[in-house]
């Protein structure tokens, strides 16, 4: 878990967005520390999974309009 924070801190020390989704699992708390902010999704369905996927590329589009 140390080594997985560690590597997501280095990446957002970066300036790089990451993105978790926890598909059929608990989104832990590890995942959603490893996530930038409000980037951590939690899906159990198929249904779920596509509308996660949908709101990030929304988010991303957005990011590119931005930067």
């Amino acid at each position: 878990a140390e080594r997985l924070l560690a590597i997501c801190r280095s990446a957002q020390a970066e300036n790089i967005t990451v993105w978790v989704v926890a598909f059929g699992t608990t989104l832990t708390s590890n995942l959603r520390n490893c996530a930038s902010p409000g980037r951590a999704y939690s899906a159990n369905s198929t249904a779920q999974l596509n509308e996660a996927f949908q709101d990030i590329a929304q988010k991303i589009a957005a990011l590119r309009l931005t930067s």
